[in-house]
């Protein structure tokens, strides 16, 4: 997936908070019952991790340690 795709989806799912534009978004389950929601720039990451990552394990674990620090 491209830079420019990934642009493309966050506009897409951040472009409305009504679920008559946008029927989904994606929010992040770390455990039972653990989470978080995601906004534009988050998604943004996440995704290019998941596009490019060539250790897919310790990138999301950094990923998720970042979250939980906000």
């Amino acid at each position: 997936m491209t830079k420019k795709r990934i642009k493309e989806l966050a506009d897409f799912f951040y472009s409305s908070n009504s679920s008559e534009d946008i029927p989904l978004r994606i929010c992040c389950e770390t455990g039972r019952y653990t989470g978080f929601d995601l906004n534009r720039d988050e998604f943004i990451s996440l995704f290019s991790i998941l596009a490019r990552s060539k250790n897919l394990k310790e990138d999301l674990r950094v990923f998720v340690e970042v979250m939980n620090a906000k």
